[in-house]
């Protein structure tokens, strides 16, 4: 109990340091390709200052809102949140209190996955499948060839598209988005995304551990 309530601490007295960071210095600010590994500026291997700068530079935060809205211990991580930001709702979940291993946006106005030329999905036969379609022309659309498309699961009620870039850690970083749960009987597949992940790929967190630990 004792330990965790120092991380607390420790975590706390940080987030204090990030109000002092210069925003120009800290934070993206031009605008990103939604395809990008980022979300509000935040990408896998920041430290928190960085992040929490990039968050309250890019969601255009007010004088008063530089922490988040709420925070939990996860094991050795601790995972922030903000909510009603108006790209919508936005965690992120630091490695051991320390670095950005996962950022997830929950959409306030979902995109479809035609927005951001994601393949139709209609070939998949099961969670982690591709599509034959990935990269072909369908209907006069040229599709981003470089996702593979799945499910989240078994139940198949939401669709993944994810691709995992090489990072110069050794790890990989995989960018991800999540549909809207299907609809009506479950054989008409939602068309909006429900939310975008960026993550340290599933299995490279050791590596991911390592190359922080390098720095």
């Amino acid at each position: 109990m004792k330990k965790r309530l120092s991380q607390t601490t420790k975590l706390a007295a940080v987030l204090l340091l990030a109000l002092a960071a210069p925003a120009a210095a800290r934070a993206q600010t031009s605008a990103p390709d939604e395809h990008d590994p980022e979300i509000l500026g935040v990408r896998v291997g920041m430290d928190i200052p960085t992040a929490l700068q990039a968050v309250f530079v890019n969601a255009k935060r007010k004088p008063g809102e530089e922490r988040p809205d709420a925070k939990r211990n996860e094991g050795k991580d601790v995972r922030v949140l903000y909510r009603k930001l108006p790209q919508g709702e936005l965690q992120i979940v630091f490695a051991e209190g320390k670095w950005v291993k996962e950022v997830v946006l929950t959409y306030a106005a979902p995109p479809s996955y035609e927005d951001l030329r994601l393949a139709p999905t209609g070939s998949m036969g099961g969670a982690g499948t591709s599509d034959t379609a990935v990269g072909q022309l369908v209907m006069g659309k040229a599709y981003d060839s470089r996702y593979q498309i799945g499910y989240t699961s078994d139940r198949k009620l939401e669709r993944f598209w994810w691709r995992d870039d090489a990072g110069a850690g050794g790890y990989r970083v995989r960018v991800g988005f999540v549909s809207e749960r299907v609809a009506g009987n479950g054989q008409l597949a939602a068309k909006t995304l429900a939310r975008k992940l960026v993550e340290v790929t599933p299995g490279d967190e050791e590596k991911f551990k390592r190359a922080m630990e390098a720095h």
